[in-house]
């Protein structure tokens, strides 16, 4: 979960180096074909794929529907709204969306000490972006919180999975379902499809669905050994991990309150672990 925050943080990054020109529907499609272009061969060479039994359909279910709704929202967002604001709405809704699953559909326990850092862990994001509160789209903020509701669920929900799926199998039918319902969406919309060159936008787009094959199978194979709402705190380090890559790429301000937003953050994501390893200390 720690690696693949790493590579979500630079989500932001590779959205905005796409620029317009590649549609919100379009690129969606277009990376999900790239990517399953390399986990199609790589699950038929290790014969990663079983049959789905009947009374776990339900769950596959829930997990495709959420992906729907996890790539063109948040892509339109950074385009219409920029990357601070966006991701100050994405990742609280991420972090409250994980919270309430793991409670009330995995029954994890809602302990003092993950309320407490579920409120640090938002009183950080405040800090890191207050800075982005000022001129922003209803429109693309909304699809923030849309993404982020997804994205939150469909993360939480891979624990309901058996752990006998591959996370190549679950990335495959994820993928696939992106690329089936994007694809004809961005064809009605008439957006502009771009054919392949060698370009630095396709450079960016390859490396944008390289992070996005290695993020989802990193996730799917964290949450089978941590709570949904763990998980949710180690993923704030996205955040984090964003602020640095926009300090390096796109020479962003990196002020005292940023920094400290991001201190309570990293603060946030580990005091769960910390409180832990202090109770067997002092048994």
């Amino acid at each position: 979960v720690f690696l693949s925050a790493i590579l979500y943080g630079s989500y932001g990054v590779w959205s905005v180096l796409l620029g317009p020109d590649f549609g919100t529907f379009f690129q969606a499609y277009v990376r999900a074909f790239l990517v399953l272009s390399f986990l199609i061969p790589l699950c038929m060479y290790y014969k990663s794929w079983i049959r789905i039994d009947v009374r776990d359909y339900k769950k596959f279910s829930w997990l495709i529907f959420c992906v729907i709704f996890t790539q063109a929202p948040i892509y339109y967002a950074y385009q219409h709204s920029g990357i601070g604001i966006t991701n100050l709405i994405f990742f609280s809704t991420l972090l409250i969306v994980q919270f309430l699953f793991g409670r009330f559909f995995l029954k994890e326990k809602f302990s003092w000490i993950k309320t407490i850092s579920l409120i640090l862990a938002l009183a950080g994001l405040f800090f890191v972006f207050k800075n982005s509160l000022g001129a922003f789209s209803f429109l693309a903020l909304s699809m923030a919180i849309l993404s982020g509701l997804a994205s939150g669920a469909q993360s939480a929900s891979t624990k309901l999975i058996p752990k006998k799926y591959s996370a190549i199998q679950i990335s495959i039918l994820s993928w696939g379902t992106s690329l089936i319902t994007h694809m004809p969406i961005s064809l009605y919309l008439g957006e502009k499809q771009l054919v392949p060159s060698f370009s630095m936008a396709w450079f960016y787009m390859l490396s944008f669905a390289l992070c996005g094959l290695l993020t989802f199978i990193l996730v799917i194979q964290g949450y089978k050994y941590i709570e949904a709402s763990i998980g949710g705190l180690i993923g704030l380090l996205e955040v984090v991990f964003a602020i640095i890559f926009g300090y390096l790429f796109f020479h962003e301000n990196l002020t005292m309150v940023i920094v400290f937003g991001g201190a309570v953050i990293l603060f946030a994501a580990i005091l769960p672990y910390m409180h832990e390893i202090g109770k067997k200390y002092m048994k």
